[in-house]
């Protein structure tokens, strides 16, 4: 990892061990919307990977972000545009995909106990992850470190913009029997 870790790291990914075993199958098509240039890279998580991401740390491990629904994969790509000022017109053109998805681990967020857990370290902090990302690992970074290094196959959590939920996926912890994929993207 290039940039230094969470102080708390140990903690969390302790806090996270026990909930390890409880990991979830899901199998379902999930959506994400992208640049069309980036469209053929649209499951790799290289992004992620390079810059960063909420649950992921920057120069760290590929992750791929998907939304359950079509409407918040819009949401979600609406919404980075909008952090950078670009009004929607000019994120346009996108192209949206809908990714098949079937893995054996993910650890769900969204029960009150989950919360709890991970809420007692981002309210502990009281910054937003993008802010201090470049000096250091921000808690929900360290987070999805941890279930990354738990051999996870991904996590599921709320969305920041939209009322749906996002599915994280750590493509490199994926085993044989659990598959990330999309149709061929075509012009139409």
């Amino acid at each position: 990892m290039a940039i230094k870790p969470h102080p708390k790291f140990g903690e969390i990914k302790d806090a996270l061990l026990p909930f390890a075993k409880l990991g979830l199958p899901y199998k379902g098509i999930c959506y994400r919307c992208t640049d069309p240039q980036f469209a053929r890279e649209i499951i790799s998580g290289a992004g992620s990977q390079l810059y960063g991401a909420r649950w992921t740390p920057i120069g760290s491990f590929p992750t791929v972000y998907l939304c359950e629904t079509a409407e918040a994969a819009l949401e979600e790509f609406f919404a980075r545009g909008r952090r950078m000022r670009l009004p929607d017109h000019k994120s346009l053109p996108m192209v949206m995909a809908g990714v098949n998805v079937k893995v054996a681990r993910l650890l769900d967020f969204t029960g009150a106990e989950m919360k709890a857990i991970i809420s007692s370290f981002c309210e502990a902090e009281k910054t937003h992850w993008r802010t201090i990302q470049n000096r250091r690992e921000a808690a929900t970074q360290a987070i999805g470190r941890a279930a990354f290094e738990l051999g996870l196959s991904g996590i599921i959590t709320e969305s920041q913009v939209t009322t749906g939920k996002v599915i994280v996926i750590f493509p490199e912890n994926l085993t044989e029997n659990e598959t990330l994929s999309v149709p061929n993207l075509h012009r139409l």
